[in-house]
């Protein structure tokens, strides 16, 4: 079950599926009519979520998400300690709706099976069909997530 409120002990998602139905709307994608399956593709967006690196520190340590976070200013304004930021929602959202079409943790088990190669001057290889399971890029999410993630070519830096 999807639990968007931040002070529930069974919060697991930033979005709901009210969120997403939202969103998706609004920008014209298409998501499946049942609530269950929105409610996976949230779950799955929130894993991809979860192993991204956050700016400030966690709210409360024994929280089960890395949001909300303290110790963070956003365009010039302080965050409240308290709060889910707009653009993580977003964020979510869309990554629940690409992951409809992709993966976004798939299992990498190597480079693809070779089905042909050639050496004549320039080297040609062939890979056979749907086997690269390469981690998918999202270069608008860190644009989304400007100043909240750390990522791209930010490099988080502490003093000992």
């Amino acid at each position: 079950m999807l639990v968007a409120d931040p002070a529930s002990p069974g919060f697991n998602s930033y979005a709901s599926v009210v969120d997403l139905k939202a969103f998706a709307d609004s920008r014209g994608y298409s998501l499946p009519t049942d609530d269950g399956e929105c409610a996976q593709l949230l779950v799955q967006a929130m894993d991809y979520l979860e192993g991204l690196g956050w700016r400030g520190e966690r709210a409360v340590s024994s929280q089960p998400l890395s949001w909300p976070r303290t110790g963070l200013r956003f365009d010039g304004v302080d965050l409240p300690d308290d709060a889910i930021p707009k653009q993580l929602v977003a964020a979510q959202c869309r990554l629940a709706i690409e992951s409809q079409e992709i993966d976004l943790a798939p299992s990498v088990a190597g480079g693809g099976a070779v089905t042909m190669e050639r050496v004549e001057g320039a080297v040609t290889v062939q890979y056979e069909a749907g086997t690269s399971k390469a981690t998918p890029s999202f270069p608008w999410l860190f644009a989304l997530l400007r100043g909240l993630v750390v990522g791209g070519k930010q490099v988080r830096v502490t003093r000992g």
